[in-house]
Order: C-alpha cells, then structure tokens, then sequence
C-alpha cells in the first residue's frame, strides 16, 4: 500500500471527526496529522494504523498481545481452523446491526 491508496482528510471528513479526534486516536498529534493531510509523505505504521482504526472500525482498546500471539499461531500452524474462523467473523459480521451512517464502514483503503 502506498500513501497515495489513502487519503487521510477525506476519511476524516467523511468520519465527521476534527483532526485532533481523528489523529490522537491512533496517537499522532493534530500539527502531525495536518501534515499528512497536506500531503507529507505518511509513514507506513501510521498508514496501518489509521487504515485499522478509522476504515476497519477495529477498537485497539480491546486487542491484547495474547489475543495477538492467538491470530499469529493460528495463522501459521492452523491455517485450516484460521480460515474457518475467519468465515464465521464474516458471516458474523454481516448479520450484526447496521452501523450509525458516521461510522462508514464502506471507507477503502
């Protein structure tokens, strides 16, 4: 993914957010994230990191390094169980209520 796949200002906006909510929730200050809405070139971990919080919607709050190591082992040594898991969050995920129009959970990355 390149920082031209991206555009930082446009789901902000779209988010309804100001730059000092939108930015500190991945932990980039408001002059930092007006930068790279400017145009300065955004460093691949902040790129994930909004990419994961504003377009995935996913609340790193509630992730911790064991659930971590959980994915990672099941990715590398289960792949079977991985994928199975993974269709059922899908499925899951389409038979959950209808998010509030501001969440935008159509925003590609």
């Amino acid at each position: 993914m390149t920082s031209t796949t991206i555009n930082p200002r446009e789901i902000r906006q779209q988010l309804g957010l100001n730059q000092q909510e939108f930015w500190s929730r991945i932990g980039v200050t408001q002059s930092g994230g007006s930068r790279y809405e400017s145009g300065r070139n955004m460093p691949r971990p902040v790129r994930e990191l909004l990419r994961v919080v504003h377009v995935e919607q996913i609340d790193l709050a509630r992730i911790n390094r064991e659930d971590y190591q959980v994915i990672q082992h099941l990715r590398e040594e289960r792949t079977e169980l991985y994928d199975t898991l993974r269709a059922a969050a899908a499925a899951h995920e389409e038979d959950a209520p209808v998010r509030p129009k501001h969440a935008h959970s159509h925003l590609q990355a």
